[in-house]
């Protein structure tokens, strides 16, 4: 079966003669008749009633014109979605600061050069803005860590927003490459009782406060660097999702260490979610595809995923 068959014979069916559907369609009235012809044989049935006056449907015909009716228009929509990806666009991500490299590197860069007349613009959002960003039609896409206390999937969901788990980190804490406690394998928690813990001074980190208690002092400030400075100079630690946090340059020199956190008690997860609004367009569908699809295949397994074994099961 043929589309085209499908489209003489839809032509035939709204014309009511084939004459008059081959000049509709620009094409010799044999060649309609032939097509119609083949499909009524494809189909082991006649599909139109020919009379002198005109050609009428059958009841298989009336079936058969319902849903070629029904294909062409679905061929339609997607030679105009074809086009409208050929003719181009622009959409905006927001995204938490820590995943903007991971994000870049690995979807945009790649989904760009797979449609190079789209435009793709990160924007860096802290996640307690993330929300908003959303809401005000800024971006209507967006990746994230899920932090506890800000019930960022609850408010999305509530706006009618579709949620899809992208990857789940592990929290870690990252400990300047100098400090003795750096060299240690593993970090017991009376360890704990000689750092320092840094983190954000602003109300939303609602992580790292969690952790504080455990630590044998804090320090709250404004920004990262200020952070980072202090881990550096091996006065305090940082927690943070940490294989994103690899990406900071400060790591990958070895300036700083990631640890694993000795604290039972604690769920040290870090889901990364992303976040699309209910109606978008063609080029953001085609990146939230591409998004969804692409962004955990360069990450290490989540440890709690059953991997497969040599036999075939799979095993915890």
């Amino acid at each position: 079966m043929r589309l085209e068959q499908l489209e003489y014979f839809v032509a035939t069916a709204d014309a009511g003669a084939i004459s008059a559907a081959a000049q509709r369609l620009g094409i010799s009235q044999p060649a309609v008749s032939a097509a119609v012809r083949s499909l009524e044989k494809e189909l082991g049935s006649p599909l139109l009633k020919r009379g002198n006056s005109g050609v009428s449907l059958t009841p298989l015909g009336r079936l058969t014109y319902r849903d070629a009716h029904a294909i062409l228009d679905l061929v339609q929509n997607i030679q105009a979605r074809g086009k409208s990806v050929e003719a181009g666009g622009s959409l905006a991500v927001c995204a938490q600061p820590l995943l903007s490299f991971h994000l870049t590197s690995v979807i945009v860069l790649p989904f760009t050069k797979l449609h190079p007349k789209i435009n793709v613009f990160v924007r860096n959002v802290p996640n307690v803005d993330i929300i908003a960003d959303l809401k005000s039609g800024r971006s209507n896409i967006a990746v994230t860590l899920v932090c506890m206390g800000l019930k960022i999937r609850e408010q999305a969901r509530g706006m009618g927003c579709e949620i899809v788990p992208l990857y789940t980190d592990e929290r870690k804490m990252f400990i300047g490459s100098g400090h003795p406690l750096a060299h240690k394998d593993e970090l017991e928690p009376e360890d704990l009782k000689k750092l320092h813990i840094a983190y954000y001074s602003h109300s939303s980190d609602h992580v790292s406060s969690r952790y504080a208690p455990y630590f044998g002092g804090e320090y709250r400030l404004a920004n990262r660097n200020d952070i980072l400075d202090l881990v550096i100079r091996n006065e305090a630690v940082f927690i943070q999702a940490g294989t994103m946090f690899q990406h900071d340059y400060r790591v990958r020199k070895g300036m700083m260490v990631a640890k694993s956190i000795p604290i039972k008690e604690l769920d040290h997860s870090a889901p990364i979610v992303a976040i699309r609004a209910p109606e978008i367009s063609l080029a953001e569908r085609l990146f939230w595809e591409f998004l969804v699809e692409n962004f955990s295949k360069t990450l290490p397994p989540d440890p709690r995923t059953p991997q497969p074994c040599s036999g075939g099961e799979t095993h915890t």
